[in-house]
């Protein structure tokens, strides 16, 4: 019986709170391999789909019991569930916490694993560098993302900023090859103004500016607007606050500028779900996301995915243009056995995310496409976790096959993620990322009597004395 199905049952005959889940199906003497990205219920075909992993991958591994241990990573319950031992074998994390997690000593080293398994040297050596330390490798890349901009077609069409050709598909470029759809921050105002104008209850962008996400995002915008760094390293390897620089200064203001003027949807409580939420309800023309995400305003709101284009990230003062560069790594409880997180990696092949290309992960990396299709989700080139030629090739291929989407949409985002992509901040970056959320709630709420450089010097004291000081 699977473990989940063991505690519903328990809990129905009101006995959950003194049966452990291991307790069920534990003696029959397999190795248990917790499972944490393991899809929630209401997601049956993503439930189905590692079923069917599951299955083949116990069939040919009849030492190993594979179990679902759901686990959301956050860094207000990584510490309780580390610190307590329960967390899964193998869960999902953000690029922005290896470092973290490793000097806790909540995940385990898997140098040793990846060298027999032949996949360290696989792996793509920025994001091999997030997920190490000394040397030794702690974590396997899913993927990366790139920030950038999301922009609702069908709104921009309708208010003249983009056109259509004789074959009805949208048109992105001038004659001259020219963007026509928002490449700097002043760009993005005007359009604004234009959906603003043209919509009832309708904003041009959606400003996140909670749990966190507010500030991930902002970062890349003051980098935009010229902040070299928001941390900065000295000669003796201390760090000092950069949160107030003058592009930071500058980006803030821009927001302030666009909710006073009633351009920016006007809750300053906005986490990351409701980006997709205000996108997919047709109240906001434009977003800034991850690459990674571009599927959830299609799934959760029947958007339809030819209406959406994915373009860089815009300039602030015109000569500073980057895209932050993250992704999600999966990462080993530091409690677990060897023999565990052998299980725990040789179960990610059998879910199509190891470099391998013989039958079994083939085999994965199509059905994850088929699901992802029977869904009606938009299918668009992946940045990828692992280097190796004959991955690419098999990756790339199963991509082309399954694209359901018009490339061209995408096209320049993709060609110019190489140049612009930038990683996190190093340090604390959660933390941080929670910081500048309070300036832009400042912001959003009240855009009349707020002072941009007064919020960013307040983040940047209180960041470098409880963090960067104890570093």
């Amino acid at each position: 019986m699977k473990k989940w199905l063991c505690a519903a049952f328990a809990a129905l005959m009101g006995t959950a709170a003194v049966l452990p889940m291991a307790a069920c199906g534990d003696g029959d003497g397999r190795i248990q391999v917790k499972i944490g990205m393991w899809p929630d219920n209401t997601q049956t075909a993503d439930v189905a789909m590692y079923e069917e992993w599951e299955a083949q991958f116990e069939a040919d591994y009849s030492q190993y019991d594979i179990v679902a241990d759901r686990y959301d990573y956050s860094a207000d319950t990584i510490t309780a569930k580390a610190t307590a031992g329960q967390l899964p074998t193998v869960f999902q994390t953000y690029f922005t916490e290896p470092q973290k997690l490793i000097s806790n000593g909540w995940i385990a080293d898997i140098t040793d694993q990846l060298t027999e398994l032949g996949w360290l040297d696989k792996m793509d050596p920025s994001m091999r560098e997030a997920v190490s330390a000394d040397g030794r490798c702690y974590g396997v890349p899913r993927d990366g993302y790139g920030l950038g901009l999301f922009l609702n077609l069908s709104m921009l069409y309708d208010v003249g900023v983009i056109d259509k050709d004789s074959d009805g598909n949208y048109v992105l470029h001038d004659e001259n090859g020219e963007p026509l759809y928002p490449t700097t921050f002043e760009e993005i105002e005007e359009v604004s103004r234009l959906i603003v104008d043209s919509y009832d209850n309708t904003y041009g962008l959606v400003v996140l500016s909670a749990n966190g996400n507010g500030g991930w995002q902002f970062s890349n915008m003051a980098w935009n607007f010229g902040c070299e760094a928001m941390q900065i390293e000295n000669s003796d390897g201390s760090w000092t606050a950069n949160l107030n620089d003058q592009g930071a200064v500058d980006a803030l203001t821009w927001i302030q500028e666009m909710a006073n003027e009633g351009l920016i949807y006007p809750d300053a409580s906005l986490s990351y779900n409701d980006w997709y939420a205000k996108i997919g309800s047709n109240n906001v023309a434009m977003a800034f996301c991850g690459s990674d995400a571009l599927t959830l305003p299609v799934t959760t709101f029947n958007f339809n995915k030819d209406d959406i284009a994915f373009v860089p990230m815009p300039t602030g003062d015109g000569e500073s243009r980057y895209s932050l560069y993250g992704g999600t790594p999966y990462v080993f409880a530091a409690n677990a056995t060897d023999e565990e997180i052998m299980g725990a990696l040789l179960f990610l092949k059998y879910m199509g995310r190891s470099p391998e290309t013989d039958e079994v992960s083939v085999t994965a990396m199509e059905r994850g496409h088929q699901t992802a299709q029977s869904k009606g989700m938009p299918i668009i080139p992946t940045i990828k976790a692992w280097v190796n030629e004959d991955y690419l090739e098999v990756a790339e291929a199963l991509e082309q096959q399954y694209m359901n989407v018009n490339y061209y949409y995408y096209e320049d985002f993709f060609d110019s993620i190489d140049t612009m992509k930038r990683s996190e901040e190093p340090n604390n970056c959660q933390d941080m990322y929670k910081l500048l959320d309070t300036a832009l709630q400042n912001v959003i709420s009240r855009p009349g009597t707020a002072n941009p450089q007064a919020l960013l010097d307040t983040a940047n004291g209180q960041f470098q004395r409880n963090y960067l000081d104890k570093l």
